[in-house]
């Protein structure tokens, strides 16, 4: 008796699988029919950005066909002209996610028709020039993970089979999200990212390679979904909240959560709904 395809398999009867299942799980979101439409992925604890517009639809993962969770949300709603999707959380390869799972909610999200993708992630510096508590935002990345979610068959309906990384950070967004903190005062640094697996905490060593490599911080997220997002078109910008300034403290552990990252947060979210704001006034992305 012939079973369903593994969707996690790197094969053609894999791949097709995995396709039906993305196109199964956009299928049950209500229709993304406005331009523009931005999705926030949210890996940082954040009040929801949706807070300062207009929710309209809110659907549990567990109502999401294949979705890789089941505790969770997604928020439809608007925030001044622009129509905005929410997930209030991330999936990482270091909990067991295969690279496809870690970018399913991306892959969902472009084939319903967003335009783009604003990432919140932790991250920790590993340069003097950004300290705990600092927001970054990101210009590029090194891809330290060991895996990739575009490895095996290529769908070209989604993208080519090499797409272009050589700016994976959009510069329009990218201003827009510049722009925005200056007029809210908000401090923002810019810098690249390199992503590793973990889930442990980096060796000083590992730290100073980052560092020399060219990274200002470093993280165990991000990449998957960028690699995904920018094989389909979708535009990305991502913004980090500084959670440890490594390379200070060479001779202990990171640092650990402190109360000025409270205020981060706050700036990170009023960051955010700045951006999407300017995104609404441009009229594109």
């Amino acid at each position: 008796m012939p079973t369903a395809a593994d969707a996690s398999a790197l094969t053609a009867d894999g791949t097709a699988a995995y396709k039906q299942q993305v196109n199964a799980a956009a299928a049950a979101l209500p229709d993304l029919d406005a331009s523009p439409t931005v999705a926030i992925v949210r890996d940082v604890e954040l009040d929801d950005v949706l807070q300062a517009g207009t929710v309209e639809h809110t659907i549990p993962y567990a109502n999401l066909p294949h979705y890789p969770a089941s505790d969770g949300t997604l928020t439809i709603g608007t925030l001044g002209g622009t129509q905005v999707v929410e997930l209030d959380q991330a999936f990482h390869l270091y909990d067991g996610h295969t690279p496809r799972e870690v970018s399913f909610p991306v892959r969902m999200l472009a084939t319903a028709g967003i335009d783009s993708l604003l990432l919140a992630a932790p991250a920790g510096s590993v340069t003097a020039q950004a300290d705990r508590g600092d927001l970054m935002l990101l210009t590029d990345h090194i891809n330290f993970q060991g895996q990739n979610p575009l490895v095996g068959p290529n769908v070209e309906e989604w993208g080519p089979r090499f797409p272009d990384m050589t700016a994976p950070y959009d510069a329009t967004l990218r201003q827009r999200a510049s722009d925005a903190a200056r007029s809210a005062g908000v401090p923002l640094r810019q810098g690249i990212y390199m992503g590793l697996l973990g889930p442990h905490h980096e060796t000083t060593a590992e730290h100073r390679m980052a560092h020399r490599l060219g990274a200002d911080v470093v993280g165990t997220g991000v990449v998957p979904e960028v690699l995904a997002a920018r094989h389909m078109g979708v535009h990305v910008m991502a913004l980090t909240l500084l959670t440890a300034q490594h390379l200070a403290e060479d001779d202990g552990a990171p640092s650990s959560e402190g109360p000025s990252l409270q205020t981060s947060r706050s700036q990170l979210h009023r960051l955010l709904v700045a951006t999407v704001a300017a995104n609404e006034q441009a009229g594109s992305r």
